[in-house]
């Protein structure tokens, strides 16, 4: 819509068309461009619409109860760089799941997380919303304020590489050694642990198979590996099954790591 003066007053220009909003709430106005969810995807606007390139698309959208959609709820995280959008899950009527976008790095995350309000940083020092626990019980909730869950540890908190593969996987590969590229910061960061996880396979429709599970510590340089395949993942992850006093006080950030890798046979 555009001012044009008398006698209309307003002018419309249409922009787009065949571009829905799955919900209400489903859009946010972000820092550098307008943000929405649509039944077919993420979209944004900034001069012009531009369907956003989604890594976990076929995960969100298989997983996404159509019936309760319009409970959709669009967040901004600025701090990080975040838009995000708050779902139900197939087998919940109510938001229990969320998918966040990094636009300064065009990276996606998923996970589980009850949010039914947000406001972010800016009235309050740190972003804040309601939701409910495990009990069903609604609170209102500060994020962002430590580095742990309320107390507890991050469990179950990763970040896991596509295939990697020598020769677009026509030669197999051996991986005998990893260096690391992990900062730990926090308030206790030099007692900060998470595993390497390096997982295998030999053909595309084959599962990956863990080969080795290493710790990570802030003093660690190197870690030893014998893994063999066609196709290689690695993921970095918390050490769930580490004592509380490794898994908390602490976050960690990924950097450029290395990974010794030449092409070998099957034996």
């Amino acid at each position: 819509m555009q001012f044009i003066g008398a006698p209309f007053t307003f002018g419309l220009n249409l922009v787009n068309e065949n571009v829905g909003l799955i919900s209400p709430s489903g859009m946010i106005n972000a820092p550098d461009a307008i943000y929405w969810m649509a039944r077919d995807g993420f979209y944004t606007y900034s001069g012009s619409v531009k369907r956003l390139v989604c890594s976990v698309l076929n995960y969100v959208l298989d997983d996404i109860n159509t019936t309760q959609s319009f409970k959709t709820l669009a967040f901004t995280n600025r701090e990080f760089n975040e838009v995000g959008w708050f779902y139900c899950s197939s087998s919940s009527e109510e938001i229990d799941r969320y998918v966040t976008y990094n636009y300064l790095e065009g990276a996606w995350s998923i996970g589980n997380l009850s949010r039914t309000a947000w406001i972010d940083d800016g009235v309050f020092e740190k972003p804040r919303a309601t939701g409910k626990d495990s009990d069903g019980d609604g609170y209102v909730y500060t994020h962002e304020s430590t580095d742990d869950d309320d107390g507890s540890p991050m469990d179950n908190v990763f970040i896991e590489s596509g295939d990697i593969d020598i020769e677009e996987g026509n030669q197999l590969g051996f991986v005998s050694r990893i260096i690391p590229d992990v900062k730990f910061f926090g308030t206790t960061p030099t007692d900060g642990q998470i595993n390497f996880v390096l997982k295998t396979r030999n053909f595309p429709g084959e599962s990956l198979t863990t080969n080795s599970t290493n710790n990570i510590t802030s003093t660690t340089q190197q870690t030893f590996t014998r893994a063999r395949g066609r196709q290689l993942v690695l993921r970095v992850q918390s050490d769930d099954d580490a004592a509380t006093g490794l898994r908390t006080g602490f976050k960690w950030r990924l950097g450029a790591n290395r990974i010794d890798i030449r092409t070998d046979g099957r034996r």
